[in-house]
């Protein structure tokens, strides 16, 4: 298993047969990596929560409690983490901003692919190879 790979939360069903709601846009669950005006935003959460709203209850909490309990940032069981009661740990800019505080094609990019569960864009993994090996120079 790739060190990156995520175990999906117990309430993602384990085959395709039976997709979940919010599978069919998921580009309104999360704030875009552009700034965006608060009509936008809006907008934007309503559309997820109108999804999520095709969920049953049940499933609804768990998705809900699943990213409570890892301060996950954007829309879970059609509540944002405001109406959770937290701040997000992997958006570095904080919830509804619109953007992330890094920058793609740098090391700070790179660390915001990873805590997305992603693998970096190669403008990121070349700024994090280079700034490692500018550590490197640095220390010896």
């Amino acid at each position: 298993m790739h060190p990156l790979a995520i175990k999906p939360p117990p309430f993602v069903p384990p085959t395709e047969e039976t997709p979940l709601p919010c599978t069919t846009r998921p580009d309104v669950y999360f704030a875009p990596d552009h700034p965006e005006s608060h009509k936008d935003r809006m907008e934007r959460i309503a559309a997820a929560q109108l999804l999520c709203a095709g969920c049953d209850e049940e499933r609804r909490a768990a998705c809900a409690a699943w990213a409570r309990t890892h301060r996950e940032w954007g829309v879970w069981g059609g509540r944002t983490e405001r109406q959770n009661g937290y701040k997000p740990r992997n958006h570095s800019a904080g919830p509804g901003t619109g953007h992330s505080a890094a920058v793609c094609g740098t090391e700070a990019g790179a660390r915001a692919h990873y805590r997305r569960g992603e693998r970096p864009c190669a403008a990121c993994g070349a700024a994090a190879r280079q700034a490692a090996a500018e550590r490197k120079r640095g220390a010896a």
